[in-house]
């Protein structure tokens, strides 16, 4: 179904005339017509019609990269594409949960007064820095299986704390999808997915936008309940020691004053504690009963 959504959504994002096909002037529907996709891609439209209403059919990688060039996909979302398709997909047996090498953790304290923290194949947070609380809060008041980027973002944790949460989250939600393809089956996948279209009216539109992304350098503006605003750009390093896992580096943006400011809270004599809104919000009952994502 993840794969049926994905081609729907790309073909209906593309006009005609981007592809190089007349303008039609009246379209029952926008964007391209299956029949469009299937004759720039080579293949039959009843067999492209098979793959948008996802029937159980094997296809091969150059029919794959026939559909990218003809719906226009980036590098990324051809990546994906294939994912979706890959039948022997990665089991969760093998998704390491566990934490990060003792190794890992010194680079991460290290960065200090850099906020910097490990981010595990599945998008959870397996292990941070003290500047990171310092900023965000203390992640060990959040329950473990809350512990993920998608979690923070669209549970109510960061929503107050980042001046520009919408792009963030979106940004946020774009490079899971991109990072995850080979796990939509997943057990964990479709929970986390579940969960969070529950819970977040935001998640449940993007979500079924399909965007993906991986953004390696992105600007997160923060607003400090005792410093102010902080500008951090955040960078992604790739360990490479087959555990798909990733460093995340959040360094201050040059002429805002955000290197000053981290300082000064790394020279605070205690702790800062969590934000009084890193309490994840629960949807009401009423949200519940008019969810049907």
């Amino acid at each position: 179904m993840e794969l049926a959504n994905f081609l729907k959504t790309r073909r209906l994002a593309l006009q005609p005339e981007e592809v190089g096909l007349p303008s039609r002037a009246s379209r029952r529907t926008p964007g391209l017509r299956r029949e469009d996709v299937a004759d720039l891609a080579g293949i039959s439209a009843c067999w492209y019609s098979r793959l948008e209403q996802a029937r159980n059919i094997r296809v091969s990688d150059q029919v794959l990269n026939s559909l990218a060039e003809a719906l226009r996909l980036n590098t990324e979302e051809r990546g994906y594409l294939l994912a979706l398709a890959n039948q022997d997909a990665r089991s969760s047996a093998s998704v390491a949960d566990d934490g990060v090498s003792p190794a890992l953790q010194r680079i991460l304290d290290s960065q200090h007064p850099h906020p910097a923290f490990a981010l595990g194949p599945r998008f959870n947070i397996l292990a941070w820095n003290q500047a990171r609380t310092d900023v965000y809060g203390d992640l060990t008041d959040i329950p473990p299986e809350h512990r993920h980027m998608l979690w923070l973002f669209f549970g109510g944790y960061l929503r107050e704390l980042v001046q520009n949460w919408e792009p963030s989250a979106r940004s946020a939600l774009a490079g899971f999808r991109a990072a995850t393809g080979l796990y939509v089956h997943e057990p964990w996948f479709t929970a986390l997915v579940r969960e969070l279209g529950r819970s977040s009216p935001e998640f449940r539109t993007w979500w079924q936008q399909h965007e993906v992304e991986r953004r390696h350098v992105t600007a997160r503006e923060v607003e400090h309940p005792s410093v102010g605003r902080m500008v951090l750009e955040e960078i992604a390093l790739v360990v490479d020691d087959c555990s798909d896992q990733r460093i995340i580096l959040e360094i201050p943006q040059p002429g805002t004053g955000t290197e000053n400011k981290l300082t000064a809270l790394s020279c605070r004599p205690r702790r800062v504690q969590a934000p009084p809104w890193h309490v994840l919000r629960r949807p009401t009952a009423r949200e519940q009963r008019n969810t049907t994502f």
